[in-house]
Formats: C-alpha cells, sequence, structure tokens
C-alpha cells in the first residue's frame, strides 16, 4: 500500500505561500507602524523638527516584526499579526530605550555627512580626507545599524536587562563576524538599491530584509542563549 494521505496544508507550495504571506503581512505591519516616519517630510513643515520624534518608533516595530519572524521560522507562529501586537505591546518601553542611542548615533552620523563638502563623486576636486572622511562615516553608520539590529533581535527574543542588551549587541559583533558581515551585507544593499531607486521602495522591501536579517541571525540567538541564559 502506498502511504497514507498527506494532511492539506502540509505542501511545500502551502507552505511556501504562508511564508510570503507572512512576510508579507510583516512588512504591512512595520509600514503601518511608522507611519509617522512617512509623513515625516510632511510633518517637519507643520510642526518643524518635532516631527523627527516619529522616529523613535522604528525601534519598537523592529522588535515586534523581529519576534513575528523568528517565531515563522522556528514554526511556533500564532499568526504574524497576533505575534507582532504581543511582542509590541510587552516591549514597547524597553525597545524605545534600546533604541534611542542608536537613533542619537545615526542622527550625528547623517548630519555629518550632510555638513561634510564634497561628495564621493569622482571628478568633483574633493582632496583625500574628504572622500576617507565620508568612507569612514558611512562604515561607521553601517556599523551602528548592525549593532542596533543585534540589539532589536536580542530584545525580541531574550529578557535581558537594558545595559545587557547595549552589551551584547555589541559583543556579538566580533563573537559571530559572519552573522555581522551578512547583516552588514543586507542593510548596505539595501541602502544602496534605495539611493539609486526611490526611498518609497522601503514601503515594499522592509519586511523582507528584516526576514532575511532574522533568518541570517539565527547562529548568533543561539549562540547568545547557550552562553548567556541559564539552562531550562
Amino acid at each position: 500500500m502506498g502511504a497514507g494521505k498527506t494532511d492539506y496544508g502540509s505542501g511545500p507550495l502551502f507552505k511556501a505561500a504562508g511564508l510570503v504571506y507572512g512576510i508579507m503581512l510583516g512588512d504591512a505591519l512595520l509600514v503601518l507602524a511608522n507611519l509617522l516616519v512617512l509623513l515625516m517630510p510632511l510633518l517637519v513643515g507643520l510642526v518643524g523638527p518635532v516631527a523627527l520624534l516619529g522616529s523613535v518608533l522604528v525601534g519598537p516595530s523592529a522588535v515586534a516584526a523581529s519576534y513575528a519572524f523568528n517565531r515563522l521560522l522556528a514554526g511556533q507562529d500564532t499568526g504574524v499579526f497576533r505575534d507582532f501586537l504581543a511582542s509590541y505591546r510587552s516591549n514597547f518601553g524597553q525597545a524605545v530605550v534600546v533604541w534611542l542611542p542608536y537613533l542619537v548615533l545615526l542622527g550625528i552620523i547623517a548630519f555629518n555627512l550632510t555638513v561634510l563638502p564634497g561628495s564621493l563623486s569622482a571628478g568633483t576636486g574633493n582632496d583625500t580626507t574628504q572622500i576617507a572622511a565620508r568612507i569612514g562615516l558611512l562604515a561607521l553608520g553601517i556599523m551602528v545599524c548592525t549593532a542596533a539590529a543585534n540589539a532589536m533581535l536580542l530584545l525580541s527574543r531574550f529578557t535581558f536587562r537594558t545595559q545587557d542588551v547595549y552589551r551584547l549587541s555589541v559583543f556579538t559583533l566580533g563573537a559571530r563576524t559572519r552573522v555581522s558581515l551578512g547583516n552588514a551585507g543586507i542593510l548596505f544593499v539595501t541602502a544602496f538599491i534605495l539611493m539609486v531607486t526611490t526611498v518609497w521602495l522601503a514601503l515594499f522591501v522592509a519586511g523582507p530584509v528584516l526576514y532575511l536579517i532574522c533568518l541570517n541571525s539565527k547562529p548568533l540567538l543561539i549562540f547568545v542563549e547557550e552562553k548567556f541564559t541559564a539552562p531550562r
């Protein structure tokens, strides 16, 4: 006799469709949670620099999406929407506190890139010092973004103290070099694509990019769990 009938919904095509749906739903939730960021160009003209405070919400939404995507990867999800909301509510306060220093650092780097004379384009008359300064600032920005991504991932998975999240987000940059380089590469390629196309593309790639970071960071989370958490 042949094998028993396959359960409905257990086939690879069904699972792939469910994965795509989960990622797209996570993307939509990320966009909705960051509407103030999307409306920032308009809000700056209305309320001035106060509109920049909308960037604070990026942290909690990234933590919530990371939690939902990690559960989706582990096959433990109760629905991306439900997991996203549960993590957003429970981690909002600490996520804001953890995200703020990274946001300030990225703001300082962006400001310095803006006021630095010249550009990276060839033939603009820039001296070597200016070019080196821009490359250094860009590299520093990618490093800060990678550390911030580590922090959001750690916060979505563990219940560490805030200062421990900061320490581990930096420590894991070197402790898991391949993961860090992979995440940095994902962020760099994404930023480059947005620069040469349009930033509005972020509306459609935010979810897939964060999912790729979660997928790439599985060894990092396993390492932290084995080394820094007590056995159950």
